[in-house]
């Protein structure tokens, strides 16, 4: 099992070196679950407000899943409010398209 591409056993370990004690793997992989249930609810929230401006941004991270070290793409729409503030209605993970001539 990994969290965000980090071995349960690792958490453990930084566990241990932060509070002095492991929270088990079983721990781990409930508020994993649990977690990534809120991240799809926010995902798949109504976004229930008008944005006048709405910016789109991509980032690249680099990412480790089971031991190798990936490129994700991730599109991050970013709108503006009537009040001037910034909320981040949505985001996606994806791809790099491949062979692209410029």
């Amino acid at each position: 099992m990994y969290l965000a591409g980090v071995s349960v056993r690792r958490v453990e370990d930084v566990t241990a070196a932060l509070w002095g004690t492991r929270v088990s793997s079983g721990t781990i992989s409930k508020l994993n679950q649990r977690i990534y249930g809120q991240i799809e609810e926010w995902r798949n929230r109504p976004i229930g407000s008008d944005f006048p401006y709405v910016y789109l941004d991509g980032v690249v991270l680099k990412r480790s899943w089971g031991g190798a070290v990936k490129n994700v793409s991730v599109l991050v729409a970013i709108g503006v409010g009537d009040d001037g503030y910034r909320r981040i209605p949505g985001m996606v993970e994806g791809t790099r398209s491949q062979g692209v001539d410029r």
